[in-house]
């Protein structure tokens, strides 16, 4: 009896020895070769939080040294029209006080050029207080309504051989008056043709004439 315990408590031992060894000679983990070429260091960016080449939006190469200045006149040579003169502040306060400024029509003056196209420049001249305008090229609307403001607008007129007349129209007065503007024409040459003002109430109209010679090629 205890011939066979031993035996069986060897034949035990045996098997449990060899389970051993099998679960031992299973890799429970690979390591990692890494070579020398292999470098897994990353380099600092200086684009904090993106490793995409993404160009600031204030780098100073994107930004144009030259800005462009708006031009007045695209289609022609015509110059900023207005850039040397300034709004007259006694016409704000006199516009205020409503003191004896005519109210009715207006006749701005005249002149002749043999130039084609003449550029009219004009802007609210007292206080920017919504004075609104109709504009007439020979008696062809060309702006239904216009809001002056303390910029310059510039209409563009194409002329024929003869009188050219040009008429703006109240159609409101500001809360601070009268419909109040400043004008000046200038031609292709850089040259200013003529300036004046307008005092208008509502339905009123300032009016001006341009005669366009004929070409010298032309002349009989």
């Amino acid at each position: 009896m205890k011939t066979t315990l031993r035996l069986f408590g060897l034949i035990l031992l045996i098997v449990s020895s060899q389970h051993t060894w099998a679960q031992g000679d299973i890799p429970l983990t690979r390591p990692i070769e890494i070579g020398t070429n292999n470098n897994l260091d990353f380099k600092s960016s200086n684009n904090s939080g993106s490793l995409l080449k993404i160009p600031s939006v204030i780098d100073k190469n994107l930004i144009s040294k030259e800005e462009k200045k708006p031009s007045m006149m695209p289609n022609t040579n015509l110059k900023q029209a207005g850039f040397d003169l300034k709004i007259d502040t006694n016409i704000a306060l006199s516009e205020r006080n409503n003191s004896q400024l005519p109210a009715g029509d207006m006749y701005l003056g005249d002149f002749k050029t043999r130039d084609s196209i003449v550029g009219v420049a004009f802007r609210d001249h007292g206080e920017i207080d919504g004075d609104r305008i109709m504009i007439l090229v020979n008696d062809e609307i060309v702006s239904y309504n216009t809001l002056l403001s303390g910029s310059y607008k510039t209409l563009q007129i194409k002329l024929k051989e003869g009188f050219n007349s040009i008429e703006f129209r109240a159609l409101n007065q500001g809360y601070a008056g009268l419909n109040t503007a400043q004008l000046v024409a200038l031609n292709k040459e850089n040259e200013i043709l003529m300036g004046n003002n307008w005092f208008l109430s509502t339905g009123s109209k300032a009016n001006m004439m341009i005669y366009k010679e004929k070409t010298p090629d032309r002349l009989e």
